[in-house]
C-alpha cells in the first residue's frame, strides 16, 4: 500500500528578477539552513499535471475561481522508481495537500488511462481515481524546474526558490531528454509556506526583497505558454 500524507497550510507567491532571487538566497544561506535535498545545489523537479477535458483547473485559475484543485504526479529523477501522486487544493492563501506515494507501474497506468491500479491503494489514491475518474482527467503539461530550498522549524516555514521552469505537451513522465519551452526564464519563483504566522524578522527579511505579488501558477503560465 501507497504512502500518504496530508498536509494543510498557508502559502505565499513572488516573481523575482534574478538580482532579486541571488540577493534573497544569500540573505536565506545566512540566517536559515537548507533542506537535506537543496544542501549541495537546486535539485531538479518534474510534475505532470492531469486536467479536464474542458480545462477546468486552468480555467478557474484564469478566472480567480477561490476554491481550486490539481491532480499531478510528482518525480526528482526520471530513474526513479517511485512517484508521489498529489491532489492540491487551495481556498484564497490556504492550501490542503493529499499526496500517496506510488511505484513507477501505477504511475505509468494513470498517465495511459488506466486508473484502477489506485483502487488497491490508500484513502488519497482512491480520491485521485475518483476525480480521474469522474471528471475524464488526462494529462495536460509537464512542467520541470529546479528548486532551491530552505526550511525553519517554526510553523513548519517552508521557503523555496523555482527557476528555469520549463514546460511540454508530452506525458513522458519518465523521459530524461523531453523537448521543453522555457515558461518564465529568466525570473524565479518565490514560495513562502508555513502552518503560523512566520516570525518578525523572517518577515521583514523577505519584504526586503521587491519582488512582485504572484497570483498565476507554473501550471497556468505552462498552459498559455503551450497551448
Amino acid at each position: 500500500m501507497a504512502a500518504e500524507l496530508q498536509v494543510r497550510r498557508y502559502e505565499e507567491k513572488y516573481l523575482l528578477a534574478p538580482a532579486q532571487a541571488a540577493a534573497l538566497q544569500n540573505l536565506l544561506d545566512g540566517v536559515l539552513q537548507r533542506d537535506r535535498y537543496s544542501a549541495n545545489g537546486a535539485y531538479f523537479i518534474r510534475s505532470l499535471y492531469f486536467d479536464t477535458p474542458e480545462d477546468a483547473d486552468y480555467k478557474d485559475k484564469l478566472l480567480g475561481v477561490s476554491e481550486r484543485k490539481k491532480l499531478r504526479l510528482r518525480l526528482y529523477d526520471v530513474q526513479a522508481q517511485q512517484v508521489k501522486l498529489e491532489i492540491k487544493a487551495k481556498r484564497a492563501k490556504n492550501s490542503h495537500k493529499q499526496s500517496a506515494v506510488l511505484d513507477r507501474s501505477t504511475a505509468l497506468a494513470l498517465v495511459n488511462g488506466d486508473p484502477t491500479p489506485l483502487l488497491a491503494e490508500g484513502p488519497a489514491a482512491r480520491a485521485a481515481y475518483a476525480l480521474y475518474q469522474g471528471e475524464h482527467r488526462a494529462p495536460a503539461a509537464l512542467i520541470d524546474y529546479e528548486r532551491t530550498a530552505w526550511v525553519f522549524p517554526v510553523g513548519r516555514a517552508r521557503i523555496t526558490l523555482d527557476s528555469h521552469v520549463r514546460a511540454s505537451k508530452s506525458d513522458s513522465l519518465f523521459e530524461a531528454n523531453v523537448p521543453m519551452v522555457g515558461v518564465l526564464d529568466p525570473m524565479t519563483i518565490l514560495e513562502v509556506k508555513y502552518d503560523r504566522p512566520l516570525p518578525p524578522w523572517l518577515g521583514r527579511m523577505l519584504s526586503s526583497i521587491p519582488g512582485a505579488p504572484m497570483s498565476i501558477s507554473k501550471y497556468a503560465m505552462a498552459r498559455a505558454r503551450l497551448y
